[in-house]
């Protein structure tokens, strides 16, 4: 005789809640570093920018640490959750959502490590080789947008997937995936370069939306998460 499986517990719908809060502060910490803290002055050739690098390693060090080693651990721990809270777990949307969501756990972080070994090199090496340091730059600059940041096709299809499943089931508030639904279409259309603030507004609306995901995870007190309105 099979058992029959278990909802999930409040622990494990509310450790969701939390880290879609930690990724809401992630995009925060992010956008007051490079806002308001560091910010590349115009006109700088290779060697400036490298030397601007070096200036603020330490507040870039700390907000790719943030930003893309933090941020993909707990959207690791907010994937794991919302697959055990989604009330149709058997769902082709959310299951394809599923596997978006942990491809984007794997480049944020991989992006995160390669930006941090690559400034270490990078700042070891400017005073070596000046010409080499150059060329590392370009190269190293190019791998860590193309895996995080550059594009955010695989953010926007996690966000839109999970949104239509929402949707789908009447799971959470028709307004959040509705929300969820512009994000997604916001992120795959940053393939197009030529569309200025694309990322920018991706960025900033997603901040919400994780923000209002944490909060309804965190007020929920049912067992099952389709009861929070």
């Amino acid at each position: 005789m099979q058992a029959t499986p278990s909802a999930p517990s409040n622990s494990t719908v509310r450790i969701g809640g939390v880290a879609a809060l930690g990724m809401a502060l992630c995009y925060l910490s992010m956008f007051i570093i490079f806002f308001g803290l560091i910010s590349v002055p115009p006109g700088l050739d290779t060697l400036g920018r490298i030397e601007f690098l070096q200036q603020g390693r330490l507040l870039f060090a700390i907000s790719y640490s943030l930003g893309y080693l933090v941020f993909g651990i707990l959207l690791a721990i907010s994937l794991q959750a919302l697959q055990q809270a989604m009330p149709d777990k058997q769902s082709a949307l959310a299951g394809l959502a599923d596997r978006f969501g942990w491809i984007w756990v794997t480049l944020m972080m991989a992006s995160g490590m390669t930006y941090l070994i690559g400034l270490d090199r990078l700042i070891h090496l400017v005073s070596i080789d000046p010409v080499q340091a150059q060329a590392l730059y370009h190269s190293f600059w190019l791998i860590t947008h193309a895996l995080g940041g550059g594009i955010e096709l695989v953010g926007g299809l996690w966000v839109l997937l999970l949104s239509l499943a929402g949707l789908k089931q009447q799971w959470l508030p028709k307004a959040l995936h509705l929300l969820g639904l512009l994000i997604g279409c916001l992120g795959i259309l940053t393939v197009l370069h030529t569309v200025p603030y694309l990322k920018d507004m991706f960025g900033l609306l997603q901040l919400i939306w994780f923000s209002w995901l944490g909060v309804l995870l965190l007020r929920s007190k049912h067992q099952v998460v389709g009861d929070v309105q």
